[in-house]
């Protein structure tokens, strides 16, 4: 069953698209997507196809299957005679997501539509790989051990990032071949620059025109990457995500009342444990914190990351005096709990500062400088503890 959590499906496209930067191969690119398909729902059997018309019509870039152990060098000899009436010709003809059991698969073979190769799975998954309405192939994941592996959630996210890897795969080709591109034609451009001088300047406008493509993949790149709104290290909500949600607090304010409240929260003593026992151990100390914040308030309240030790909490619906006191003493509690790392026992407090409004409509800068006011005032007053803002909108 697939994490329900957004987080883990948008982690897992953001790494996708991190790996265009670090694979070498089409196999690698895909092998690295695999490693984190698995770490989302059970993708043990996983295996793509692609589809050209300039080359062998199918081809299999990438294949792991574990009771059908084959390369995809020999699965690429396979004469095609053979494929055709497989499940995955069944599936490229139809150019849409295709959902099967065991009974299913059998029921189509004795209609002849199919002819199984190797073992029937239990649970057959095939979904479209395409790109701006460009049909690149399909992506396949089975299970041999239930016809119920998979829910219709993980069938809807398996689909939403077939689109993902889609993309990835068309931008991993184009940029491959733009680079490839590029280069011969800058050692053809060294090698006849003093004998053709006539081309030069045809030759210099293709490069500048491949340059731009380029430049254009990668800021296509960038805007997919821009859809992660989660800090990388901790996974709680980032700044940028926090301040949006501020702002969107504000815009409802303007047409009704809104309890909001945040807390702005400064770790006490981590810069000595990041100085005595390294940045690994420091890391580990920010990824505990932030798994200890989310366990002290609902799942409703925006906990995040504003940046280095400062974590930062929105809670926007209405909350007596005495649950939040009793929540932040508990926050204050937890998180100066040791923690440890390896052979090492560290603490560390945290200080917060806490802004409430009650009427009319919120600035967001003015209640955040108000939380942050608060904990100048928590650390002050000798640190691990919290102060509430006296000022009240």
């Amino acid at each position: 069953m697939v994490d329900d959590s957004q987080s883990s499906t948008v982690a897992f496209m953001r790494e996708i698209f991190a790996y265009l930067g670090t694979s070498k191969s089409t196999f690698n690119l895909l092998s690295s997507i695999h490693q984190s398909l698995k770490e989302v729902l059970y993708a043990e059997n996983f295996y793509v196809v692609l589809v050209s018309a300039s080359t062998r019509y199918v081809t299999f870039p990438y294949y792991q299957d574990v009771i059908d152990d084959i390369s995809t060098d020999d699965l690429n000899l396979v004469p095609l005679e053979k494929l055709f009436k497989t499940l995955t010709m069944y599936a490229i003809k139809k150019k849409q997501v295709v959902c099967l059991t065991r009974d299913e698969i059998e029921i189509l073979g004795e209609q002849g539509e199919v002819c199984v190769l190797g073992t029937i799975p239990e649970q057959w998954l095939c979904f479209p790989l395409i790109h701006q309405g460009e049909f690149l192939g399909d992506f396949v994941i089975q299970s041999y051990r239930s016809s119920k592996e998979y829910s219709q959630q993980d069938i809807d996210v398996l689909n939403l990032i077939s689109h993902v890897i889609a993309a990835a795969l068309f931008l991993f080709k184009q940029n491959a071949e733009l680079t490839d591109t590029l280069s011969q034609l800058q050692q053809h451009k060294d090698q006849l620059e003093e004998k053709i001088q006539s081309r030069t300047s045809e030759l210099e406008h293709t490069l500048i025109s491949l340059q731009d493509e380029i430049e254009k993949s990668k800021e296509l790149e960038e805007r997919l990457k821009f859809l992660a709104f989660h800090d990388n290290l901790t996974e709680l909500y980032n700044r940028q995500y926090f301040l949006e949600q501020m702002e969107n607090l504000a815009s409802k304010s303007k047409r009704e009342p809104i309890h909001a409240v945040v807390a702005f929260l400064d770790l006490d003593g981590f810069k000595p444990i990041n100085d005595t026992f390294g940045h690994a151990c420091g890391d580990y100390v920010l990824k505990t914190t932030a798994q200890r914040l989310l366990s002290c308030f609902r799942r409703h309240d925006i906990v995040a990351r504003f940046g280095g030790d400062e974590f930062v909490i929105l809670l926007n619906n209405a909350i007596s005096n005495e649950s939040l006191v009793a929540i932040l003493t508990r926050v204050v509690e937890v998180i100066s709990q040791v923690i440890h790392y390896q052979e090492n026992s560290v603490k560390i407090g945290v200080s917060i500062g806490v802004a409430q409004h009650f009427n009319g409509v919120i600035n967001p800068s003015q209640l955040l400088e108000r939380a942050d006011f608060s904990l100048y005032q928590a650390k002050e007053k000798g640190k691990g503890c919290f102060v509430f803002n006296s000022s009240v909108a």
